[in-house]
């Protein structure tokens, strides 16, 4: 079964941020959304990226971009950091997925769709933009699961059949560790927000807010992206490739979130 030594080795595969991705990231901070271009324009991969997702129908630009100065000039400086975290998740993405029976451009629509929406949420709670790097974020912790779980799928199907576990309480029971802090541990090493990772790690529902420290804010975002985290792997297509399994559903922590939640994305 899987080891804490295997997930040290899976870990330090992670690659660090590209030079060109952390010369972006840097002009970003600095508010330089010309330089943050230039930066980016370097590296085919990330542009054809950026090209693919903010043209995607998520976005709604009423015209084709493809200049990487209009890409970053019609996103901003929040929504591109948000994207370049976004194309290192899909970089670490495998080519054939060996857990969960999904292909590339399905986890890519799971990844915008979550991106697109959690957005409208973040932009509804009147939070800081830098939030919406949480929702790229998180998606790499389907990514975390199907590479820890990859190699060890029959494994990991008898530890299932034999008591209704899901793959986060698997993992703690062999390993001693959650996907959050896996997620966390990728975060760091690509330099994303501490805040932003404080909110990741709630979102896996399996802390409580009073680890928010009294920022209420930061709770009630956690609490929605969980929500939204369920509401997207509950798509029929991520119900078939298994990825529902991924984490567990947390109503306790989750109900005092559902109205906004319900009220945003237009559930009725």
């Amino acid at each position: 079964m899987v080891t804490p030594q295997q997930i040290d080795i899976y870990l330090q595969r992670v690659p660090p941020l590209p030079e060109s991705l952390q010369k972006s990231l840097n002009a970003l901070e600095k508010g330089n959304l010309a330089a943050a271009a230039k930066a980016a324009a370097s590296d085919a991969g990330l542009i054809g990226y950026l090209k693919r997702v903010v043209n995607s129908a998520a976005y709604g630009f009423r015209n084709r971009v493809n200049d990487p100065a209009q890409i970053f000039s019609a996103l901003g400086v929040e929504r591109a950091k948000e994207l370049l975290y976004a194309y290192m998740v899909s970089r670490i993405a495998p080519e054939k997925w060996r857990y969960f029976a999904l292909s590339n451009d399905d986890f890519t629509h799971f990844q915008t769709a979550l991106m697109h929406k959690w957005e409208m949420l973040v932009r509804h709670e009147s939070a800081d933009e830098k939030f919406l790097s949480a929702a790229a974020v998180m998606s790499g912790g389907l990514v975390v699961a199907d590479a820890v779980f990859g190699e060890h799928a029959s494994d990991v199907a008898l530890l299932r059949e034999s008591g209704d576990y899901d793959l986060d309480t698997i993992l703690e029971r062999v390993s001693h560790l959650r996907f959050e802090q896996l997620v966390a541990v990728i975060a760091k090493k690509w330099e994303v927000d501490e805040d932003v990772i404080r909110l990741v790690r709630l979102a896996f529902g399996n802390l409580s807010c009073m680890e928010a420290k009294g920022d209420d804010t930061l709770c009630r975002l956690a609490r929605l992206l969980h929500l939204l985290l369920f509401y997207e792997l509950s798509r029929p297509i991520m119900l078939e490739a298994g990825a529902n399994a991924f984490i567990s559903f947390n109503p306790e922590f989750a109900t005092p979130a559902l109205e906004t939640f319900e009220n945003v994305i237009g559930i009725e």
